[in-house]
């Protein structure tokens, strides 16, 4: 696993608080990607940055 996949999983681990319910991100249809898998979109460099943006403003915004 390279760097920007750990920083990925570290930002989901904060936000969802569990292993679990990021493997079940990863893999479920999402809204934001207009109900895409973050998985697929991964794995192309467009999508890598578009997740991983995403992924950033989630950190960034209030709850």
């Amino acid at each position: 696993m390279n760097s920007i996949d750990e920083k990925a999983n570290r930002i989901l681990r904060a936000l969802l608080g569990s292993d679990e319910l990021v493997q079940r991100w990863w893999s479920s249809p999402n809204r934001a990607f207009d109900m895409q898998l973050p998985d697929d979109l991964w794995h192309t460099s467009s999508g890598r940055m578009r997740v991983y943006n995403y992924l950033l403003d989630q950190m960034e915004a209030p709850h």
